[in-house]
């Protein structure tokens, strides 16, 4: 711009040298003029006008009047070329005033260009002189400080470190301070991410670099670093340097990969735990929704795992538990996903079936691998496991729905006798439809008070006469009518509402107790049944005693009953509990014996009042004299272990006598009573 206006200023001054030096030439070409034509006019004039004119008067006239002729044409001659320059000068006049003016407009310019640059020189000197004052901060400040900060000239491929080297345990001079240098440190899976990271930020992507990666150290191994940083751009945003630091999270690394296989691995088996599962469970589902797919979802659960643990411990429990995820493990294939549940149960997901022929063969191939017997600590153990299929879609679209029927199908494989799989099919579909319409009502059961407590008299054996009752609800259920605990129980026990449930028929059994006391002034033994989730209660002996004194009910009249599967799955609660409720004067049976697992010095353990034999047993009495030998035998260790005893269903009258011969204290059985309505049994007292 500042050239430009020089220029114009030249070219001004150019012209009017031009126009001056033009002006004495056009003054020269008039006079020359005037001289030539002058000098033609005497010489020519004369010798045409003596050749035209012979008079001498006329001669000398018309000389006259060719002198003045002469001059009024030299003069019209001189004032037409005189007129034509003084306007052309007039002009040339007016056109230098105006380029004087432009000229000196173009001067004041250039003064005020030349101010401008004098005070852009200035300050571009001040910014040098920071810029230098700041890099020589910047120097000191790298290498003087503890942070592994970096540094990198992305023309150059420079880069400079402050204690990354001596962080990864290098000498300065054992790594290349370049670019290439620091990038042949990079673990070969990381390299990719690094630049991915550095072209996002250096095009403008994001504001700040940020990258996690590994680096080799000097022993070999790789540590895991956090890198920061941004760059510098020109005016063109070009990147020119970036620098940053670098963060040693090794450590964090490691236990955010311990907290994660906390999270999402079974520590046991090292199988993914059910987190893990649902989220590759849920992945499965929006990928087979999309392309329409099958896959499949295998339950396998061990068939007595808890005998196990209950008469061998939780260390061969848990060894058994490693060499079946190994056994599976063995027989799934690639892709297909092999996780704990928990407990003794796992799952299996396999995906992209084509016949369910697939999913049959993978469930013979999984029972197969527990016929050999398991070896632990010198000892072999046989388990068998049973196994619930559901297929997608057909069997559910969603995980909750997969996993419900799956499980159901695993419990019909259960009740089917255990060692076996099951698909899930229509049939087990309407069971579940009635399971869950049985759930739902049993909610309302309890809100409308439909349950009924029916009483089974429990007769002295010596004098046939009643003793005591055993207390049993029923659901008096507004459609089907009354029905016994077999078809509701176990629904009631898995979404417990048993515990509902127990509650309201102990404070029944009590209430009517004391309104028989206040008719029937004979003592009489009223016998409960406590669920298994009733008895997880570490309060259950003072909620027990509470509900005695609010009936005003003698401790010695009311008697617990409980299973061996529940007093024998925790052994130490279950004497604690027991023995709080005996010192409450309150009597314990234990129900159902027989039928379980439990030692003989288990039995010796417990705190019992009571021995009540399962109708398994006595069933065959009469029959078989090998059951009527254990029944006698469990008598006698019974009395030996000052336990009182009571035979359960008991309904033949040979089966009375055999009893009474071997001195079983009380009957119970349909022989008798069948269990009766609360207003029956208040007829029978």
């Amino acid at each position: 711009m500042d050239e430009i206006k020089q220029e114009k200023a030249r070219q001004v001054l150019s012209r009017n040298e031009l126009q001056v030096s033009n002006l004495d030439h056009i003054t020269r070409k008039i006079t020359i003029i005037y001289l030539v034509l002058g000098l033609l006019w005497i010489l020519l004039s004369d010798q045409a006008l003596a050749a035209l004119v012979q008079d001498p008067d006329t001669y000398h006239t018309l000389q006259t009047y060719k002198g003045w002729f002469y001059v009024l044409m030299t003069a019209l001659v001189l004032y037409g070329l005189l007129h034509e320059q003084m306007k052309k000068l007039k002009n040339s006049r007016q056109k230098l005033l105006t380029s004087y003016e432009e000229l000196e407009s173009a001067y004041e310019e250039l003064i005020a260009m030349e101010e401008e640059l004098e005070h852009q020189y200035d300050t571009l000197k001040n910014k040098q002189e920071k810029l230098l004052e700041t890099e020589e901060k910047y120097r000191l400040i790298v290498e003087g400080s503890n942070e592994n900060i970096w540094d990198l000239n992305i023309k150059t491929g420079r880069m400079m470190f402050s204690r990354t080297k001596e962080m990864l345990g290098y000498s300065d001079d054992e790594i290349s301070s370049t670019y290439e240098g620091w990038k042949a440190l990079v673990h070969p899976e990381d390299i990719l991410t690094v630049q991915k990271a550095e072209e996002q930020h250096i095009k403008g992507r994001v504001p700040y670099y940020y990258c996690e990666f590994r680096l080799k150290d000097k022993s070999g191994e790789y540590r895991w670093i956090q890198s920061r940083g941004k760059a510098a751009c020109d005016g063109e945003s070009n990147a020119l340097r970036m620098a940053g630091s670098h963060l040693d999270v090794t450590e964090q690394k490691r236990m955010m990969m311990e907290m994660y296989d906390m999270a999402f691995y079974d520590k046991l088996t090292q199988l993914g735990n059910r987190s893990l599962f649902y989220d590759h469970l849920k992945k499965i589902l929006s990928s087979h929704h999309r392309r329409k797919r099958r896959f499949a979802l295998l339950i396998v659960d061990l068939d007595d795992f808890k005998r196990i643990n209950d008469t061998r411990g939780h260390i061969v429990g848990d060894k058994m538990l490693q060499q079946v995820a190994q056994r599976l493990g063995d027989v799934t294939e690639s892709g297909e996903m092999l996780a704990r549940s928990g407990g003794d149960e796992f799952f299996i997901l396999k995906p992209r079936i084509k016949s369910l022929e697939e999913v049959k063969n993978l469930a013979v191939e999984v029972l197969k691998t527990f016929e050999t017997p398991f070896s632990i600590d010198e000892s072999e153990f046989f388990i068998s496991a049973s196994i619930g299929i559901a297929v997608y879609p057909e069997d559910g679209e969603d995980r909750d729905t997969l996993i419900q029927h799956a499980d159901v199908a695993m419990n019909e494989a259960k009740a089917g006798g255990k060692n076996k799989y099951r698909l899930f099919d229509h049939n087990i579909r309407e069971r579940v439809a009635s399971w869950m319409e049985k759930e739902r009502g049993l909610r309302y059961a309890i809100l409308r008070e439909e349950f009924l407590v029916y009483y089974q008299p429990v007769l002295e054996t010596a004098t046939s006469k009643i003793s005591g009752a055993e207390a049993l609800v029923r659901w008096n259920h507004p459609e089907e009518g009354v029905l016994s605990p077999f078809h509701f129980i176990d629904i009631a026990e898995e979404t417990g509402q048993i515990v509902s449930i127990g509650q309201w028929v102990m404070e029944s059994v009590l209430k009517h107790h004391k309104e028989w006391r206040s008719q029937n002034d004979l003592p009489l033994m009223v016998s409960v049944n406590i669920s298994p989730a009733q008895f997880k209660r570490h309060d259950l002996a003072e909620w027990i005693e509470d509900l005695t004194r609010k009936y005003d009910m003698k401790p010695e009249e009311l008697q617990i009953e409980i299973t061996e599967t529940v007093a024998m799955e925790n052994l130490e609660h279950s004497i604690t509990v027991l023995e709080k409720i005996r010192k409450l004067g309150i009597k314990v049976a234990l129900d159902d014996f027989g039928t379980g697992f439990s030692s003989l010095n288990y039995l010796r353990t417990l705190p019992l009042d009571v021995l009540k034999i399962d109708k398994s047993f006595i069933g065959h009495l009469g029959k078989d004299r090998k059951e009527a030998a254990i029944v006698r035998q469990i008598i006698n260790m019974a009395h030996e272990l000052e336990l009182s005893v009571t035979a359960e269903g008991v309904e033949e009258k040979e089966q009375v006598e055999m009893l009474q011969r071997f001195g079983c204290d009380n009957l119970q059985g349909y022989y008798f009573y069948r269990p009766v309505p609360e207003t029956s049994f208040r007829e029978l007292l």
